[in-house]
């Protein structure tokens, strides 16, 4: 309502103020041609002037409200995220404690041996769970009954930082308290705060650690708002320095909004400059309605030979592009000025573009060649493993053998990514991997070729089939039984150009029911949780050919087929169109 009250008392007067001049008006009969255009441009701008101001406050209070409820929403989001990372990790602790049989037998006294194997299998599984939890930055295992202590922290932390953090478990597993309606709790280590958690009791604790500082709340928000974790009664945790230097809690140039994260005796709080218009922005505009007003009473009379016809000449310029040079003198230095930097805006827009575009290449380029350098390491080490073996047998002549092919597919898978291969190179990579399964396996696979003869000089990125053939060796394999993939190649034609239909297939147990539509579904986590070599593969061919290629999993009544379809250019056929 208040609003509303300002916003009629200035439309008001406005209309006061119109109704004076044609009352005035009306009483003198003759009026100079300069007074009369006075008149009539004030009648038109009053009213123009009145709904600006209306609208100027309006405004003012409405992006006030606005911009106070988008930052309580960007917060409830970010507070979202951390809840649920903060509860997965206290079910993961839950599980621990109540399912794990280590956990179990270290909760009574058990042998020494036996202590520090139950520990040793636990810090196993939790050292997985650090990868896979990112909140997590260090999971312990305390038994006070057996003596046995384990953690577990991410890179980044001294051995001094480490001995703090672990001397303040020990303090708390040593109270033999039932953490478990405690929830999260923050304790200061060597003057920097961590959020804990304690699952167990009697002396035997799972414990994790959360450090406020490596949140990825604090990477997402925007720039120059400052994350603060504090406690309820908003004493700061984190970013205690800016809270003292800028006196947060009463300091009008900053809008403070907050969240409580649930079954935690802390909240997540966003500290963010209030903008412009916050800071007397109304009377500027209001001013500058003002000036509008006197501006045009100045320039009435050179209005439309100094002013208007300049600039509509202007106008059509920049309606007609840029041009090398300025074509015109003008006799206003703002028209120049404004003719000149629309001439130097149009050729740094046109420059830009170029860099832009250049710039996108190189990012692509990095990306693949980023694609490209992800090694599956467990391929290596069992490489190292038979060489072990063979020198272990005294076998020189094989020792030889892998160690020329493992050369030959590090060479290839380190070629240059943006450089597409022809299918007789891939061919040949495939083979050459299939030579060092020969080398070191009892059983070693076998590889059967079937390849249209027009596409042995195809081009295709690399590793395009060798990832398929590599992914059947590790999945399809059975014991004491002969694994065999056949591949296929052959030439499509329809309306639209020439395909390549390229299948990998083998005699396996074929792909789970249950994860082949994922497998088919290109934005599915089972990519970039197991199958990252598929996902480099479908990554790579999607940024190469777009839609036009195609990747899909299916079953038979032999195993498991991935089907690659990808258009062939008429270059890339070996068609001379020069």
């Amino acid at each position: 309502m208040e609003k509303l009250s300002v916003v009629a008392f200035c439309y008001s007067g406005c209309q006061l103020f119109a109704a004076q001049v044609i009352d005035n008006m009306k009483r003198k009969v003759s009026v100079s041609f300069k007074m009369n255009v006075f008149r009539n441009l004030l009648l038109i701008t009053l009213p123009l002037i009145g709904l600006l101001s209306a609208y100027n406050i309006y405004s003012y209070y409405t992006f006030n409200a606005k911009f106070v409820e988008s930052n309580q929403q960007s917060l409830a989001l970010y507070a979202r995220n951390m809840q649920i990372d903060l509860n997965a990790l206290d079910t993961l602790l839950a599980h621990i404690a109540l399912n794990n049989d280590n956990f179990h037998l270290l909760n009574n006294p058990v042998d020494p041996l036996q202590a520090h194997v139950a520990s040793h299998e636990m810090m196993i599984q939790l050292s997985a769970a650090l990868n896979s939890y990112k909140a997590a930055d260090a999971f312990f295992v305390y038994s006070t009954i057996n003596n046995t202590y384990r953690d577990i922290f991410k890179e980044g932390y001294s051995y001094e930082w480490k001995e703090a953090i672990r001397n303040q478990v020990r303090q708390l597993a040593e109270t033999r308290e039932n953490f478990y309606y405690s929830g999260w709790m923050t304790y200061e280590v060597q003057g920097k705060y961590y959020l804990f958690r304690l699952l167990g009791k009697n002396g035997t604790y799972a414990a994790v650690m959360v450090d406020f500082a490596q949140m990825y709340t604090l990477d997402l928000v925007h720039e120059g708002v400052e994350v603060i974790y504090a406690t309820q009664d908003r004493v700061a945790l984190t970013n205690r320095q800016f809270v003292e230097e800028n006196n947060l809690w009463t300091n009008d140039h900053y809008t403070v909004v907050g969240a409580p994260i649930a079954n935690s005796e802390i909240q997540l709080m966003f500290a963010v400059p209030k903008p412009g218009v916050f800071k007397g922005g109304f009377a500027i505009l209001f001013t500058l309605s003002l000036l509008t007003v006197l501006l045009v009473l100045i320039r009435l009379v050179l209005l439309n030979r100094s002013v208007l016809s300049p600039w509509q000449r202007l106008v059509l310029r920049i309606g007609r592009g840029s041009e090398p040079q300025q074509l015109e003198e003008y006799r206003i230095e703002e028209f120049k000025r404004v003719d000149a930097a629309f001439t130097q805006m149009s050729n740094e827009i046109n420059q830009l573009k170029i860099v832009a575009y250049e710039q996108e290449i190189r990012r692509q380029k990095a990306e693949l060649q980023h694609l490209q350098l992800q090694i599956r390491p467990h391929f290596f080490l069992n490489c190292l493993k038979s060489l072990y073996g063979m020198a272990q047998q005294q076998s020189f002549e094989r020792i030889q053998q892998m160690i020329l092919a493992i050369s030959n597919h590090l060479r290839y898978n380190f070629k240059d990514n943006l450089q597409l291969v022809s299918f007789r190179q891939e061919m040949d990579h495939v083979q050459n991997y299939m030579r060092i399964q020969h080398i070191a396996h009892h059983i070693p696979p076998l590889c059967e070729w079937q390849v249209d003869p027009a596409l042995m000089d195809f081009a295709l990125p690399p590793l395009s089939i060798q990832t398929f053939v590599e992914n059947s060796v590790k999945y399809a394999t059975k014991p004491q039984e002969q694994l065999l993939i056949r591949i296929k190649a052959a030439l499509l034609e329809s309306d639209d150009g020439s395909y390549a239909d390229i299948t990998i297939q083998d005699n396996g147990s074929g792909f789970d029911p249950s994860i082949l539509e994922e497998l088919n579904c290109g934005d599915s986590t089972i990519y970039t949780d197991i199958h990252v070599g598929l996902s480099n593969v479908r990554h790579r061919l999607f940024m190469l050919y777009g839609e036009k290629a195609w990747l899909a999993f299916f079953n038979n009544d032999e195993g498991a087929v991935a089907e690659i379809i990808l258009p062939i250019s008429s270059k890339l056929k070996g068609e001379e169109n020069e």
